[in-house]
């Protein structure tokens, strides 16, 4: 049975996009023994049209960007920041309904938008770009986008986080349903939680 490393992120916060390397490396080396589940923890619900960057930001991305080579950018303070989580969260719904593989490409080219080439996925038109290179049908993407239903799973996401996690930040990591990793730790922390939970199951 495969190990389960649950995910509550956000495509606005640096260290998901870490950590999204990081698992990827863990995904890479235990192929389908783990199974990686991304849910929403989005850090602006609402929309501030027009917001910058922040100081507060800015730092967030030099220090991430230390810790991961290549993922980021300085962001051009002339651009609007995005203005909310909501379009990305709705959209990587929308990409998940057309499976794993095409979810984890347009997972991936979101973190990398924001991150790297600093573009503001909170406009609903960057985010269909990033689906159509991604090979997602356009036509049911289009349609799932404006399906309210997709908003409702974000925020039911958001619920069970607040649930059963009350008080810890973003991202959180919770590996084999017990074992909650908080920010993005070193690769090494989640392959030896992972090998816990082997070694468990296997009494």
């Amino acid at each position: 049975m495969p190990v389960s490393i649950i995910v509550y992120y956000d495509y606005l916060c640096p260290w998901c996009c870490v950590l999204e390397v990081r698992l990827h490396r863990v995904k890479e080396e235990y192929g389908n023994n783990i199974s990686v589940i991304w849910k929403s923890r989005p850090l602006m619900v609402g929309e501030v049209p027009g917001r910058q960057i922040s100081d507060h930001s800015i730092k967030s991305r030099m220090r991430a960007g230390v810790e991961e080579g290549g993922l980021f950018n300085p962001w051009d303070e002339n651009i609007p920041y995005p203005s909310s989580s909501m379009p990305a969260q709705i959209a990587s719904k929308c990409a998940l309904l057309q499976g794993e593989e095409l979810f984890e490409r347009f997972h991936t080219a979101v973190f990398q938008a924001f991150c790297r080439d600093c573009r503001d996925i909170s406009q609903p038109g960057i985010l269909f770009s990033l689906a159509a290179d991604a090979g997602l049908d356009m036509k049911q993407f289009s349609a799932d986008f404006e399906n309210d239903e997709r908003r409702q799973e974000v925020l039911a996401d958001v619920e069970e986080v607040r649930n059963q996690y009350e008080g810890w930040g973003v991202p959180l990591t919770v590996v084999g349903g017990r074992m909650p990793i908080e920010g993005a730790a070193p690769t090494a922390v989640y392959r030896r939680a992972v090998e816990v939970c082997f070694k468990e199951q296997s009494g």
